[in-house]
């Protein structure tokens, strides 16, 4: 299988920048496999479970949103605003996360941002997923 490269950055700097065979994950159009040689692509990358594959490894993280760009030379650059392996994953960290998330929503109070609790929940759920499944 060809392979394509694969350069993920975050607000810290590079995170990954490797040869894969496949990248699959959520963009704001839905799922998507992109292989080598794909055609150029802008699109929002939603707060998901992602993974690469190179050869018969499998690659899995914990992706909270960003961007993905294809350009026409192999390359796919991946910035997204924060990412995590299951390794690099505190699961006591990401229950607790949940909780908290959870309490906001479910509480009356008015000063409760709701949008960002939702966020904070889905990112906590998908950590926890991808932690789970390693």
């Amino acid at each position: 299988m060809s392979k394509f490269h694969l350069h993920i950055v975050t607000p810290k700097g590079t995170y990954r920048d490797v040869d894969v065979d496949i990248l699959n994950i959520r963009t704001t159009d839905g799922q998507m496999g992109i292989l080598a040689h794909h055609m150029p692509l802008a699109s929002g990358v939603e707060i998901a479970e992602m993974n690469y594959r190179i050869d018969k490894d499998r690659y899995e993280f914990a992706v909270g949103g960003g961007f993905v760009y294809v350009d026409g030379d192999n390359t796919v650059t991946l910035i997204v605003n924060d990412i995590e392996s299951p390794e690099e994953i505190d699961l006591r960290r990401a229950e607790e996360a949940k909780a908290r998330a959870e309490e906001r929503l479910r509480s009356k109070n008015p000063d409760v941002d709701l949008q960002r609790a939702e966020v904070a929940l889905k990112k906590a759920i998908t950590r926890i997923q991808v932690k789970n499944n390693y």
